[in-house]
């Protein structure tokens, strides 16, 4: 085989590799409410969109005192968005852990934390 063909093949398969790298990282592309943001009103829901279909196995939402109730369900088909109900919010911090499985089979968790102030200023 000469270089040149040699150093084509060796460039197709660091790429196809490289894409088949960045389709297996499950990850968390944004939440509603955002990570770290300070809100007025408590949320009916929380949202979480996922850069690719995933299982979400896992969600919990947690005051510094006790955990929240939600209608976190585990889902058998995946999806990339959810829409998790949080009935009887109140005002102070709040952590989201979650769970989910990617398409490469493997867990990815994580968690996001927002604050609810009726104090706050601004929206």
């Amino acid at each position: 085989m000469n270089l040149t063909k040699m150093i084509k093949a060796c460039s197709c398969m660091l790429i196809f590799s490289s894409v088949m790298l960045v389709q297996a990282h499950t990850a968390l592309k944004e939440s509603t409410p955002g990570d770290g943001i300070t809100i007025k009103v408590a949320p009916s829901h929380i949202d979480l969109v996922f850069n690719g279909p995933v299982r979400l196995i896992k969600l919990d939402l947690k005051a510094p005192d006790h955990e929240m109730p939600t209608s976190f369900q585990v889902q058998i088909d995946p999806t990339s968005n959810y829409r998790v109900e949080t009935p009887n919010m109140h005002p102070g911090k709040f952590t989201v852990e979650w769970a989910a499985i990617g398409a490469d089979g493997h867990t990815v968790t994580n968690a996001f934390s927002f604050t609810v102030d009726p104090n706050v200023t601004g929206d």
